[in-house]
């Protein structure tokens, strides 16, 4: 299909249906803007920055150095070690679309900041049109609402720091969006790029897995031979993708042990070494931060993204949406340790935005809503800001 083809496909009858996100955009974007100048002005002396750094250095701190690196170094063939032997942080937990894309924007003269916040500020921009048009085929109604409740959340200045995360957003809402009006052709491109842009191919796998059983239960007539080849295809492709980053590490520092080795050194300045067993982080992770009152806690997670995505608010919320956001925190809970960049890792599961936006009467939605603005400034001041000794990662 031709590119055009596509974007005619994707695009809404209505004209200029793009003012409205992109004004949100710009509007998220001032408020963000003024919070993060206002912190930086306050920042003391850093690893990263100087005292009081320009806007620039300050939003490329924390991971963005580790961007950086990949950008001008790639990755060790030989990770380096702790002092007990196990392999330390470094360049292979960060995935390299979005730093060579940034290395690209290099070669114009740009210094690194400037480029990988170009490079964050044009993905968020399209991820906010992308967005606008999932949410209008999700659920009808509700995607100025659930696009503000995104655009202005706590975690919302990421979407113009030195991360992956604006691009990976851009990705998923595209392969959403695609999936949703059936161009599933779209999810053999998209899904490779997106996989190596930010851990992703695993839970969508998984959703698609699950879309597979729904459609066998509810549509088993229509859901022909060919369309099951169809999925199980795409469902084993995002699989294998979903390890294609273990299987690079492999072969470049030849060890199947490397990767896993270097995401679990980031969680053992918290409880040291341990193996990664699936499922048990999460009560690890909340003994560790609240002792014998875990389980309730546990319990209390548990029960609140069951009533999100199974309460009568959900009601009218397409099929696709629901199944990202449950396998992508079945995804979280097998293997993710809870801690402050919990957060951030959370942005993923966007869509139930919109079920956030079936809330009544309006002043509740507005309530809400200046409860996100109000909390981004928590969330820069808890996460990014830089009080040393900080063990609270963005």
């Amino acid at each position: 299909m031709a590119l055009g083809e596509l974007t005619r496909r994707l695009a809404p009858a209505t004209e200029r249906w793009w003012l409205w996100p992109l004004a949100l955009w710009a509007v998220s974007r001032l408020v963000s803007t003024a919070f993060l100048v206002a912190f930086a002005g306050r920042q003391e002396a850093s690893s990263w920055t100087p005292e009081a750094p320009d806007l620039l250095d300050y939003s490329t701190m924390w991971d963005s150095h580790w961007y950086f690196i990949v950008s001008q170094s790639g990755y060790p063939s030989e990770p380096p070690l702790d002092d007990d032997g196990h392999v330390d942080e470094n360049a292979w937990a960060f995935m390299p679309v979005y730093p060579l894309l940034a290395r690209a924007l290099m070669l114009t003269g740009l210094p690194w900041e400037g480029a990988a916040l170009l490079v964050s500020l044009a993905a968020s921009a399209a991820f906010a049109l992308v967005a606008y048009r999932l949410f209008q085929e999700i659920a009808p109604g509700r995607e100025r609402f659930a696009l503000a409740i995104v655009l202005l959340s706590p975690t919302a200045p990421v979407l113009q720091l030195g991360y992956a995360e604006p691009l990976f957003l851009l990705l998923l809402a595209a392969i959403l969006l695609a999936w949703r009006l059936r161009r599933l052709e779209w999810l053999w491109v998209l899904i490779p790029v997106m996989s190596l842009t930010r851990p992703g191919g695993l839970a969508l796998a998984l959703a698609l897995g699950l879309w597979f059983l729904w459609r066998w239960w509810r549509e088993r007539d229509g859901f022909d031979a060919v369309e099951r080849m169809r999925l199980v295809g795409l469902g084993l492709w995002s699989a294998l993708w979903g390890f294609a980053w273990l299987l690079a590490c492999t072969v470049v520092t030849g060890s199947l042990d490397t990767y896993l080795e270097t995401e679990l050194s980031w969680r053992s300045a918290y409880i040291g070494r341990q193996e990664l067993v699936p499922f048990t982080p999460w009560a690890i992770g909340l003994e560790w931060w609240f002792g014998p009152w875990w389980p309730l806690w546990l319990a209390g997670i548990v029960a609140a993204a069951v009533a999100l995505l199974a309460g009568p608010w959900a009601r009218g919320v397409a099929i696709e949406a629901r199944l990202w956001t449950i396998a992508y925190l079945v995804y979280l809970a097998a293997v993710w340790f809870p801690q402050s960049s919990t957060w951030r890792l959370l942005m993923p599961i966007f869509p139930a935005a919109v079920i956030v936006a079936a809330l009544r009467p309006t002043w509740a939605r507005a309530a809400v809503l200046g409860a996100a603005i109000v909390l981004q400034p928590v969330w820069i001041w808890f996460c990014w800001h830089v009080d040393a000794p900080d063990w609270t990662v963005p």
